[in-house]
């Protein structure tokens, strides 16, 4: 598979605190990609980087061949990335229709154009019943998958998953795992996802990289990945120990 990210030595400082340090990483066309790691390790970070909200201080990240190190959000999301928010971010005084429509029109200039984008993703997301509800109302579980409908109305290469599934019952994230893998297997999209169950992000990913205190501390196949030590000791837990 072709690479489509590479984030290369990126480092990202907010005043003395170093959020990302050198980190590397790169994602293929087509491939799920988990992002692990304790609170405060510098994933939510390193999205902003990659998708334009804030900018590393040094360090490269190459999208597609473009270099988008210093791009801002908008031509990150016409060059094919889009993600959703670690707190959810809808337009809540909007309908869901009205919310994916607002994606759709990256692509579309015609309004009748985008609402017809924005009524297929509707029915894919499981959101169809809903198109006429006011977004501010939904459950949020609703929420997240509307911020992924949205995402994806903006026809993405990449989709940044930030915590999509924190905050779901049991039901309510099969349900969501279940999206993630259509998203993949019929939409044929790369994902780089960022969960602290590791019973949902193992499963999915079919790579894992870990972030820890702001650096990449490991990264490989999940069963490989949950037999590192320095994983188990800083993440993970002693209890892992006892899955080798």
């Amino acid at each position: 598979m072709a690479t489509l990210l590479e984030v290369r030595s990126v480092t990202k400082r907010f005043g003395g605190l170093v959020a990302n340090k050198e980190v590397s990483l790169a994602i293929s066309a087509g491939e799920i990609v988990g992002l692990i790691g304790p609170n405060g390790a510098g994933k939510t970070t390193l999205f902003n980087c990659v998708t334009g909200y804030t900018h590393a201080d040094a360090g490269r990240i190459v999208f597609a061949g473009a270099d988008i190190t210093r791009a801002r959000p908008e031509r990150v999301s016409g060059l094919g990335i889009a993600r959703t928010w670690q707190l959810v971010r809808t337009f809540g005084r909007m309908t869901v229709l009205e919310n994916v429509v607002c994606g759709a029109l990256k692509r579309h200039a015609r309004v009748g154009e985008a609402r017809a984008r924005a009524l297929r993703l509707l029915e894919f997301t499981g959101l169809a019943s809903r198109e006429d509800v006011v977004a501010a109302n939904l459950t949020l579980a609703d929420k997240k998958r509307l911020e992924i409908a949205r995402a994806l109305a903006t026809e993405p290469r990449l989709l940044l998953l930030d915590e999509a599934m924190s905050g779901l019952t049991p039901a309510e994230t099969a349900a969501a795992v279940e999206l993630v893998r259509r998203i993949h297997g019929e939409l044929g999209l790369a994902l780089c996802v960022v969960e602290h169950v590791m019973e949902v992000v193992m499963p999915l990913s079919q790579r894992v990289v870990v972030l820890d205190d702001g650096e990449k501390i490991a990264e490989g196949p999940p069963a490989e990945v949950v037999r590192n030590d320095a994983v188990i000791k800083a993440y993970l837990g002693e209890h892992y120990r006892g899955r080798r």
